[in-house]
């Protein structure tokens, strides 16, 4: 590993606290930053997880740091520079005025869930990788709620694989990738779906519901689920020895050669 594929993050608790971060605050702002953290992992893996993210260094003092550092899971590459850029990439256009409709809506969401407790249960919070610092404030925040802001809904309906399902504290959501469209869609559903989608995981779906769109977006990026209808696994589906017999009567009283025969002529 690169001495500076590691990432370190610095929080600094309210003047109120004596600087001190309080165990919700710490806790919370650990599980966005692996929550992000795991994603750009799979996005630089071609959507399966190839890291674990180890606390190498943590502070006992405020303001308080902790370093994490990417090891590569068994039979997985190594891609903890992969990662470390692409936080880079995003950090940059968070910084800047660059277009953000090109990144994935639930890491945006867990860059803002890191900036929003800044100026309200943190004083301070700053990401740093690669010689590169993110300042975590509610300018940060705003930016992201802009980008997030849905410009259009409608009723319709999207095709792809459920997976990474999310039960956690009731947050009742799992990710379709279609084939086509969208990389990746977010599916909210209710808690009566909570079966149908947990037996559909890694199965091709139909998703029924509200579609958002955000601002600039050709694609929908979230849907809100009314109903999904799971189609049969392919060991589900019959080959062609189920199908032989299975219409004994399908030509009449022609042969088969002399049935595709008429068929032919009938060209």
């Amino acid at each position: 590993m690169a001495a500076d594929d590691k990432i370190k993050l610095i929080i600094e608790g309210l003047p109120e606290d004596e600087g001190r971060v309080r165990l919700s605050a710490f806790l919370s702002q650990l599980q966005s930053l692996s929550a992000a953290l795991n994603k750009l992992d799979r996005e630089s893996n071609d959507g399966k997880a190839a890291s674990v993210f180890e606390i190498s260094s943590i502070s006992s003092n405020s303001p308080v740091s902790v370093i994490l550092e990417p090891r590569p899971i068994a039979s997985q590459r190594f891609i903890a520079g992969a990662i470390v850029e692409k936080f880079k990439l995003v950090a940059d256009a968070l910084s800047s005025e660059k277009d953000l409709s090109n990144f994935d809506a639930d890491l945006l969401e867990d860059i803002r869930a890191l900036a929003k407790p800044v100026g309200k249960t943190l004083k301070a919070a700053t990401v740093y990788f690669n010689g590169t610092a993110l300042n975590l404030n509610s300018q940060i925040a705003d930016r992201v709620d802009k980008a997030l802001a849905i410009e259009d809904e409608c009723e319709g309906s999207i095709e792809g694989m459920l997976e990474q399902i999310n039960v956690h504290q009731g947050a009742n959501t799992f990710h379709i990738y279609p084939e086509i469209g969208p990389k990746k869609v977010t599916c909210h559903f209710p808690v009566d779906l909570l079966d149908d989608a947990v037996a559909a995981v890694g199965r091709k779906v139909e998703v029924f519901g509200v579609l958002k769109y955000r601002i600039r977006t050709p694609f929908a990026h979230q849907i809100a689920v009314k109903s999904l209808e799971a189609f049969p696994s392919d060991y589900d589906l019959p080959d062609w020895d189920d199908l032989r017999g299975r219409a004994p009567d399908a030509t009449g009283a022609l042969s088969s050669e002399d049935f595709v025969r008429e068929l032919r002529d009938a060209w």
